[in-house]
């Protein structure tokens, strides 16, 4: 079985991107099952796909990613860069925000997630 890339992560979100301008984490997942590629690799969970992850945006960067929170257990989803502006709209919609490759590490430019802070997103009031 191969082991995920950054070429296969890329041909993964181009192919899947065909239906929908944001293609999550679980979707790669399923195409790597039908594909005969290892998503998980060696050590932590998903490891291999962090890496492939990793690879990409310290070479060609060919991929825009998404990241529905700012813990560890937010939802993760990727678009081909030439389709930013319609995977930015569906992001927006779904609350995701757009990381930023810092060389290093991805950040999340967008400050603490309006969802992650108790509050901040005022209630709707009774009539």
């Amino acid at each position: 079985m191969r082991v995920l890339t950054a070429s296969l992560l890329v041909e993964a979100v181009i192919e899947l991107s065909k239906g929908t301008p944001l293609v999550k984490a679980r979707d790669v997942f399923a195409w790597c099952q039908r594909n005969g590629v290892d998503y998980q690799g060696e050590g932590p969970l998903h490891q291999a796909l962090w890496d492939a992850d990793r690879e990409e945006a310290r070479g060609q960067r060919r991929l825009l990613r998404f990241k529905s929170g700012e813990c560890k257990q937010s939802r993760v989803g990727w678009s081909v860069a030439a389709r930013g502006v319609r995977a930015r709209e569906a992001a927006a919609r779904l609350g995701w925000d757009e990381m930023f490759w810092n060389g290093e590490q991805w950040d999340w430019m967008h400050g603490p997630h309006p969802k992650a802070i108790p509050g901040l997103i005022e209630a709707p009031r009774a009539a």
